[in-house]
């Protein structure tokens, strides 16, 4: 599982709450509908607001993500457009962000959400604005919309008592979003696998987990749900969450992901090499529980998973990270 220092952590849980609420936004139906239509329909034409964070939009996390919405409509902007305060508690004040406080995060006022899912549901009925959005709902948000409803779904289907879903909530809040490995839960050891047949690996799905379980604890979560579910299922109408679908067993992944037949392996070739939670010298590295760096030894291997430009993606252990090619070969 890929890890995060205090300040990217809390950036994704500021960024990703941020996405959503544009998104609602976006398929507003009041005075502003024109200002947020042509939000929805500018997804091409985006940028990066975070200069610190590797960019690969839309092939993204919910960091790049929410960095990229971002640049869409201010927060100050949004607050204007409410008619409620949009937080009633939290870091966040004055219009800016607070992407650095490392004891709260920010708890969304339920009214503000309701009103913005009531929006969603009116203006997700034109028929041709969803057709005429489509497109760049397809390239840039179906995804990050699809893993957060599967990971909702799944915790709300039956399979987890109140008890232990409140459990993994509590979790998830208290070691803000990092370590679960106290709970024989399967959710949290599957990759999810959706409807395009794509996999999602589960550092990326313990970010989204993160993002419901502070939800939770505002008591955003329903609301949040509702507007989320009333946007996707206009353009996916065909979604119909079922565990056998969308969660994948750990020991079913590698057969079905392609990597039975002939598995390949980065070998270490430097020493002290250093761990990247994204394809750049400039991104954070994976680290112990005592802030200090990981490293493989010098000729270990390592699974294979995928490369981008000057790096490869390897399993570490569990974690999916990236090694410099330079320091390290296929075989």
């Amino acid at each position: 599982m890929k890890q995060l220092n205090s300040n990217h952590r809390t950036k994704v849980a500021a960024l990703v709450a941020f996405a959503f609420i544009v998104l609602f936004c976006s398929f507003g139906g009041d005075d502003n509908t024109e200002r947020f239509r042509n939000a929805a329909l500018n997804l091409d034409k985006t940028y990066h607001t975070l200069t610190d964070e590797f960019d690969y939009w839309p092939e993204c996390g919910i960091r790049v993500t929410g960095s990229h919405l971002a640049s869409l409509i201010s927060l100050n902007e949004l607050q204007q457009m409410l008619p409620y305060p949009l937080y009633v508690s939290g870091p966040h004040h004055d219009g800016q962000w607070d992407l650095d406080n490392e004891e709260d995060f920010g708890h969304y006022n339920p009214k503000a959400i309701q009103y913005l899912a009531g929006l969603a549901k009116t203006v997700v009925s034109d028929e041709l604005f969803v057709e005429r959005s489509k497109p760049l709902v397809d390239r840039y948000l179906y995804r990050q919309m699809h893993i957060m409803m599967v990971i909702h779904d799944a915790l709300y289907d039956g399979t987890y008592s109140q008890e232990e879903r409140e459990g993994i909530f509590n979790t998830s809040v208290e070691t803000k979003g990092l370590e679960y490995d106290d709970y024989d839960v399967g959710f949290y050891l599957n990759r999810l696998k959706l409807d395009d047949d794509s996999y999602v690996f589960s550092n990326i799905s313990y970010r989204f987990l993160h993002f419901w379980a502070r939800r939770w604890v505002d008591g955003t979560i329903d609301p949040f749900y509702q507007g989320l579910s009333t946007i996707f299922m206009a353009y996916y109408p065909e979604y119909e969450y079922s565990t056998e679908r969308y969660l994948i067993p750990d020991d079913e992944w590698f057969e079905e992901g392609g990597y039975e037949e002939e598995e390949v392996y980065v070998v270490i070739d430097g020493s002290e090499l250093r761990l990247r939670l994204e394809p750049s010298t400039s991104a954070d590295t994976f680290k112990w529980p005592d802030g200090t760096n990981r490293h493989p030894k010098v000729g270990e291997r390592f699974l294979y998973i995928g490369e981008t430009e000057d790096f490869f993606e390897i399993n570490f252990h569990g974690n999916f990270v990236w090694v410099s090619k330079k320091y390290t070969h296929l075989e």
